[in-house]
């Protein structure tokens, strides 16, 4: 095992969480070249995920970075300071995103992936595993258009599956400004009885060396242990992001 992976499975153990273990693998076995790498940082007024604020209406900071290689293959690294309490005594303030996909061109306009997502949560309060594993698979047209589906196992270690569909649509405007918008449905019935729609809209623009982006998000219900009256209502979020 490598330098790297010796360092990732430290991590892994540091964080106690068994869903980096593939993580670990990925890298270890990964080709020496790699034909990209990216690192970017980012500045939120307000950490946003399937219409449902992660930091409580707060300012969030964000970095991550992830690897391509010419094969197709990808896997990376991500994390949020988050702010959610779902009770005197469970509380969250980390989350660690782990993942690793594949994307195939099939044509000079569609592309489709799979990946594979840990979400991990270090120092979590309480006495609930929230970390948990997602599969998806995608289509994308022309990098305009996105549809991917999600399926958890086991989310939040309570035995119950969880399904999400999105879909996602971005066009360029006069002056580098993009628009994009977005709909989705999370399906966790299995949990809490119901599931619940969202959706997003918003406008994007590099400025210098940032990418700025101003976005409406909403929900049509709240649903238990995923999220709360205030956390699902209505909210205008305003991203920076610098990439390096």
């Amino acid at each position: 095992m490598g330098a790297t992976a010796r360092s990732c499975f430290t991590a892994g153990i540091r964080v106690a969480s068994r869903s980096v273990a593939w993580f670990c693998i990925a890298i270890s076995a990964g080709p020496a070249a790699a034909a990209e790498l990216t690192g970017y940082a980012v500045l939120t007024s307000d950490y946003v995920h399937r219409g449902v604020t992660y930091s409580d209406g707060h300012i969030a900071a964000q970095i991550g970075g992830d690897v391509e290689y010419q094969s197709g293959f990808y896997l990376g690294i991500w994390g949020s300071t988050i702010d959610i309490e779902n009770g005197p005594s469970l509380q969250r303030e980390r989350e660690i995103n782990y993942y690793l996909g594949y994307t195939l061109d099939i044509s000079n306009h569609w592309s489709l992936g799979a990946n594979a997502v840990a979400y991990v949560f270090p120092g979590a309060t309480g006495s609930i595993d929230y970390d948990y594993e997602e599969f998806s698979v995608s289509a994308n047209y022309r990098d305009r258009a996105w549809l991917e589906y999600s399926f958890s196992p086991d989310l939040y270690n309570t035995g119950y599956d969880t399904h999400n569909i999105d879909l996602l649509i971005e066009w360029p405007l006069p002056n580098a400004f993009t628009a994009g918008t977005g709909v989705g449905y999370y399906d966790v019935s299995e949990l809490t009885g119901s599931g619940y729609a969202y959706w997003q809209v918003g406008v994007s623009r590099p400025i210098g060396i940032f990418d700025v982006d101003l976005r409406y998000h909403d929900t049509n219900r709240w649903v238990p242990f995923v999220s709360t009256e205030d956390r699902a209502d209505s909210r205008v979020s305003l991203s920076i992001r610098v990439h390096f």
